[in-house]
């Protein structure tokens, strides 16, 4: 069983959220857990936090794993220091592409600054939409609202949003309406609607 001041500490810690859960629900996990280590995990986890993503699953495992193969206090920090160094995937935060432990390259990027991203251009698509809608005419930029329109399409194929999906379809055939109002001699590649 947790002391009340080793709990507290717990609650009050800079660690992931399923790590805390784990260290307050496992009694498995009370019986390894000191302050000291306790303090080591939280320095580690700030440490980390503040200059890599990296998937917080997987240092609460390969910590939660370091307390059950046991490891003097005095050394532990050093030890899940090793493990957590040997093991999780890290890629610094000024970097967008990462390469994996199987060699391979990957983009990276949070899905907060992705989501922020995908917002901007469905509201810039949305508004060059409008103007075309409104007969806007000198507030059009046609150029950009195609690169928007395909940025929209590649968002869609990235990810399945039905707001976004709706709004790449729907401008889209504003867009389409409005070339054939106008006569206009600009040809849209017609894709099979996602």
């Amino acid at each position: 069983m947790l002391s009340e001041e080793l709990n507290e500490l717990i609650h009050k810690a800079n660690i992931p959220e399923q790590l805390r859960s784990y260290f307050i629900e496992s009694k498995e996990g009370q019986l390894y857990l000191t302050e000291e280590m306790l303090s080591e995990i939280e320095e580690l986890y700030t440490f980390y936090n503040a200059l890599y993503i990296f998937d917080e699953t997987q240092f609460s495992f390969y910590t939660i794993t370091s307390l059950r193969r046991g490891s003097e206090a005095t050394a532990y920090y050093y030890y899940l220091r090793k493990i957590l160094e040997s093991n999780l995937e890290l890629m610094s935060k000024d970097q967008r592409f990462h390469k994996s432990s199987e060699g391979t390259f990957a983009f990276k990027t949070d899905m907060i600054s992705l989501n922020s991203r995908f917002k901007t251009i469905a509201q810039e698509f949305g508004q060059n939409v409008d103007f075309f809608y409104k007969n806007q005419y000198d507030r059009i930029d046609v150029m950009k609202t195609y690169l928007l329109l395909g940025k929209l399409e590649l968002i869609n194929d990235i990810v399945r949003d039905e707001y976004l999906l709706n709004m790449y379809q729907g401008g889209r055939r504003v867009l389409e309406r409005k070339i054939d109002e106008l006569g206009l001699q600009i040809y849209i590649k017609k894709h099979k609607n996602n």
